[in-house]
């Protein structure tokens, strides 16, 4: 049995998509719910050439799960913040402590690791401000790996797109 390796932003190349393929995931973002039926009607295809397509781009890596956006504030949550974090040493054992053990934190929404003078950016949700602050204490401030931290409140979070599709 293999391991899988793991998935990296522009490791893999794919297929060019068409413009079915474009007009489903389009409507796929928009409504991930939305019954096979309905996508293919609002694509112009049939029901069967609907799901075997939107089969085909999961398949294919493009399309990689469907997931319940919550209303943060309606589960207790509504304190959101991006945390800045900057490693002490960029030592490949640390990163990797870090990398598995921040994003499996309650309150972590989103890990990004970057370039630049950040080395992580965290999105978090917690209750309050109060909760932000131990948050920060417990899980970073007191961690040897983590040199410094700079948290900016999210006043919204206004999603976008995923971008235009390639052509």
């Amino acid at each position: 049995m293999s391991i899988p390796k793991p998935h990296r932003a522009g490791a893999q190349h794919h297929e060019p998509l068409d413009a079915i393929d474009e007009r489903l995931l389009g409507a796929l973002v928009d409504d991930a719910r939305i019954s096979n039926k309905q996508l293919a009607e609002l694509v112009g295809i049939a029901p069967s050439t609907a799901l075997m397509r939107t089969r085909a781009l999961s398949e294919r890596g493009i399309v990689e799960g469907f997931e319940a956006k919550l209303n943060l504030s309606a589960v207790g949550r509504s304190v959101q913040a991006l945390v800045a974090v900057r490693l002490r040493a960029h030592d490949r054992d640390q990163i990797d402590r870090f990398t598995a053990r921040v994003p499996r934190l309650p309150a972590v929404l989103s890990t990004f690791h970057t370039s630049g003078s950040v080395d992580y950016l965290l999105h978090i949700a917690v209750a309050s401000t109060e909760d932000l602050r131990d948050w920060v204490l417990d899980n970073l401030a007191t961690d040897p790996v983590v040199g410094h931290t700079e948290t900016t409140l999210v006043f919204a979070h206004i999603q976008g797109n995923h971008g235009p599709l390639p052509e």
